[in-house]
């Protein structure tokens, strides 16, 4: 069996704060390293000339005291005025001699030891309990003796210490230095992207009016202008596709009012027809029916697309709101609403009576007939809940209910347009708010609407 694992790639702002932080921990590097070593250099050089300064010093100190006559090695390596951090170590006819107790042959590299006794001075690295001591040696042939100085460089441990505790410390700030800029730079860089997300979210909404600032950016003025552009036809398209539908759903009425007029003539009559004509009539006068509310649908949808139902919103009482619906579709005595809290919204109340009163039809008609409605408030906005009987909905198509002609399940034969709760989603948008459907606990259908409040 072949697994496949999908790697979740950086973001551009990631990688633009990245790729600062990474330049600037390497320059940062470099620049360390260099300076360290530099530093570094110079500070050994001077103290390997120092230290040769004062062992050909000691040197001479030591020759002129082993001259005189009777003078003994120890006396004259007492007499020897050094540093805290020196000691002298003398080799003389086969005896090693020292200033102190702490320093001897031992002291002495074997390169060194060589080197001195070929005739010439040099010197040597050391460690003296883990700090770097420097070893010269100088031969004296007058009194026939090596002197070597060992000198302990604890000053310049330190100093070198510090000094690469401070370029890592300025290392580390330059690094998150690159990443406070990188972060910078990405906002300048990915601000004009941010602007079109936003522009495109709100587009998507529904705010066809939306547009990116023009800028004097020549990078960005195409860009820039080619969005506007492609808004610009895309809310022609939309507003030319929805004046079609309403001019036709309007010139529609004229002959659908009609037809109905006559339809409801030949009803008067019914009792005067033949069975089949009875029946044949009846049938005209329910597809009219249906005609003329998908017409109304439509109106109300064309109207809702192209931004011409200008909401006249006001504040509102939702739990008023939802009894006035009831009672437009004379349902108020046998279905209760509870309301837990009342919120005041800001709200066309035309066009939400009519949203509700479709939703109170499509519990009736497709739903098995409604149950209830209620009133609430959750986390500081206004929840309206319509709930029915019928046998529910199908997780699968509890979003496309909303779609317009869309039917679900057993609701493909049932009487209606598909477009009811169409007006109702796109009412509910038009306010900034949400609806969606679940099922009611206990059986049946629960509509779910959810709107700002004013308080």
């Amino acid at each position: 069996m072949k697994l496949s694992v999908r790697r979740r790639r950086a973001g551009l702002r990631f990688t633009v704060i990245a790729t600062f932080a990474f330049g600037a921990a390497l320059l940062s590097a470099f620049i360390t390293v260099a300076t360290y070593a530099v530093a570094r250099n110079y500070l050994v050089e001077q103290r390997q000339r120092v230290a040769q300064r004062q062992a050909f010093t000691q040197a001479s100190f030591v020759r002129a005291g082993l001259l005189t006559s009777g003078a003994r090695v120890s006396d004259v390596l007492g007499t020897v005025a050094l540093s805290a951090e020196s000691e002298l170590v003398l080799y003389r006819r086969g005896q090693w001699y020292s200033s102190s107790l702490g320093a001897g042959e031992n002291e002495i590299p074997t390169d060194l030891r060589a080197a001195v006794e070929g005739g010439a001075a040099a010197f040597a690295w050391s460690r003296r309990d883990a700090i770097p001591a420097i070893v010269v040696g100088v031969p004296v042939p007058e009194v026939d003796a090596h002197v070597y100085e060992v000198t302990v460089a604890r000053e310049l441990d330190a100093t070198l210490r510090t000094l690469a505790s401070v370029l890592g410390g300025v290392g580390i700030v330059t690094a998150i230095g690159g990443a406070v800029v990188g972060g910078w730079a990405a906002r300048r860089v990915l601000a004009p992207m941010d602007d079109i997300a936003r522009t495109a979210v709100q587009i998507a909404a529904g705010d066809l009016t939306s547009r990116l600032e023009a800028t004097n950016d020549p990078d960005l003025s195409g860009i820039v202008g080619s969005f506007n552009a492609m808004v610009d036809a895309l809310q022609e398209r939309i507003a030319r596709d929805s004046r079609f539908a309403a001019d036709v759903s309007h010139e529609l009425r004229t002959p659908l009012t009609a037809l109905v007029t006559s339809v409801e003539l030949l009803q008067r009559r019914a009792a005067d027809m033949s069975p089949a004509a009875s029946h044949a009539v009846t049938l005209i006068a329910r597809e009219a029916a249906r005609f003329r509310l998908a017409v109304d649908d439509l109106l109300v949808l064309g109207r809702l697309d192209t931004g011409a139902a200008a909401l006249r919103r006001e504040d509102t009482s939702v739990a008023s709101l939802v009894m006035r619906a009831l009672d437009v579709r004379g349902r108020s005595d046998d279905v209760t609403v509870d309301v837990d809290t009342d919120s005041v919204c800001f709200l066309d109340r035309r066009a939400m009576s009519r949203a509700l009163a479709n939703l109170y039809d499509n519990a009736d008609r497709h739903g098995g007939g409604l149950v209830g409605a209620s009133v609430t408030r959750d986390f500081g906005m206004a929840v309206i809940i319509v709930d029915d009987e019928g046998a529910g909905i199908e997780a699968a198509d509890r979003e496309r209910v909303f779609e317009r002609f869309y039917r679900a399940g057993s609701r493909r034969s049932s009487p209606g347009t598909g477009l009811g709760l169409s007006v109702v989603k796109e009412t509910v948008l038009a306010h900034g708010g949400t609806v969606r459907c679940t099922n009611r606990p206990g059986g049946g259908t629960r509509f779910i609407i959810t709107l700002r409040t004013d308080d």
